[in-house]
């Protein structure tokens, strides 16, 4: 196995230098960006210390500093020839650190002052997403160890501990003891699924019904502060509304981008009151969804599929040849199903789709009209336009000046979701 090979390759893919502890704790050597008098290993003798003599695991060790700043230790066994005799010897190898979250000014300042890093101005700590990292990690580790584990065994190998299980258990009793103390029940059970039943079958009036019913109990207590309590309560609601709301024949993807921007939104609010009103139009937004869904289509699995291709790859060139490849159909089968049950052709409804997707950047985004039209995918300005009209009555410029909403400010130009 040539150790050396294998880091120099994988700092490309973990953005995360890569440093080997010997036996004796002296750093052997490192590979990465991070020059050494920023890399918390050569500036921290302490820290150093810590890492040699944390326990040796059988699996990739994580941790964090400052609860966003993560590294792994992978615990690497290797066999030297010393005459006659094989003299084992116990490596570690380092991953780290790098920051989960893109904001990481805040995490930069921590190690500056926590690991005494002198030279701050070079100072530059990697971003890496999660999965991403567990990912590369575990790649790494099957390398130089011949293991597989999977994403979800690293999780549980490094997440809950006997005391957490202890603790949350301890919490259960206890909740359950003072609410029958108290005689306080938390809300009836067949009220929450008249709630989504109501959404699954698009039934709005019902949905009044079942959110104006009376009852004894309360919400179960899901933070101390308040609003971060009214906060995780709409996030739980929403998320049962819209599997409710894909179970009435919503597309999985667009119902999933509604709870994405539902709960974006409610993150930045801090008023509880705005916060369950903001939950409550959510819900009413997905069972008039689903209520539009059954009055104008009847439902069909290879339709569905078709649906959710399409609103999966609505910024690219979309050929109806590929539809049919990707669900496994012939193409011309799928295209005179389509047009049967949705009595429009699947490029009609393509379309249609980008079209809905224009209108809402158009208003609720500064993006200019020729970057919207390059953005789906249209082979110019002018066609996108003459489609616009067509479908809507107006020009894209005339729709941004009746319907638009955006307050003109400085963004950056990174197109994303508005559907």
């Amino acid at each position: 196995m040539n150790l050396n090979y294998i880091c120099e390759q994988m700092v490309r893919i973990l953005h995360s230098n890569i440093t080997c502890i010997s036996e004796s704790g002296r750093i052997e050597f490192y590979y990465g960006d991070m020059a050494a008098q920023c890399n918390p290993l050569f500036t921290d003798g302490e820290f150093l210390a810590f890492i040699h003599k944390c326990e040796i695991k059988e699996y990739p060790e994580l941790w964090s500093e400052n609860d966003t700043i993560l590294y792994a230790v992978i615990s690497l066994e290797t066999t030297d020839k010393n005459g006659d005799e094989d003299k084992k010897h116990t490596r570690k190898i380092v991953i780290g650190p790098v920051c989960t979250e893109k904001h990481v000014r805040d995490s930069e300042l921590y190690l500056v002052r926590q690991h005494h890093i002198k030279d701050a101005t070079g100072f530059c700590l990697s971003f890496c997403e999660l999965k991403v990292f567990g990912t590369g990690v575990l790649m790494l580790y099957h390398m130089m160890t011949g293991k597989e584990l999977s994403l979800n065994d690293l999780w549980q190998k490094n997440g809950i501990q006997e005391t957490d299980l202890r603790e949350v258990k301890e919490r259960v009793s206890s909740t359950i003891f003072e609410r029958q103390e108290q005689e306080l029940p938390h809300n009836p059970y067949d009220q929450e699924l008249r709630e989504r039943d109501s959404i699954r079958h698009g039934d709005v009036e019902m949905l009044n019904r079942s959110l104006s019913e009376t009852y004894r109990g309360e919400v179960g207590l899901l933070a101390k502060n308040q609003i971060r309590q009214a906060k995780n309560i709409a996030i739980c609601v929403i998320a049962l509304a819209s599997r409710a709301a894909i179970s009435g024949g919503m597309i999985p993807e667009e119902a999933f981008s509604m709870v994405d921007g539902y709960i974006m939104k409610i993150e930045d609010m801090n008023n509880a009151v705005k916060i369950d009103s903001m939950m409550r139009q959510a819900e009413y937004e997905f069972a008039e969804r689903v209520a539009e869904i059954h009055k104008n289509q009847q439902k069909n699995e290879l339709i569905e599929w078709t649906k959710n291709y399409i609103y999966q790859n609505l910024h690219s060139e979309i050929i109806i040849g590929e539809i049919g490849q990707k669900i496994g159909v012939n193409s011309s089968y799928l295209s005179d199903l389509f047009h049967r049950v949705e009595g429009m052709t699947i490029q009609q409804y393509i379309r249609k789709e980008k079209i809905r997707l224009a209108e809402n950047m158009l208003r609720y985004s500064d993006y200019e009209v020729k970057e919207i039209a390059s953005y789906l995918s249209f082979c110019s300005q002018s066609y996108f336009g003459n489609i616009f009209r067509q479908q809507t009555g107006m020009t894209p410029a005339k729709y941004r000046k009746k319907y638009g909403k955006w307050e003109k400010k400085k963004t950056t130009r990174n197109p994303e979701r508005f559907i």
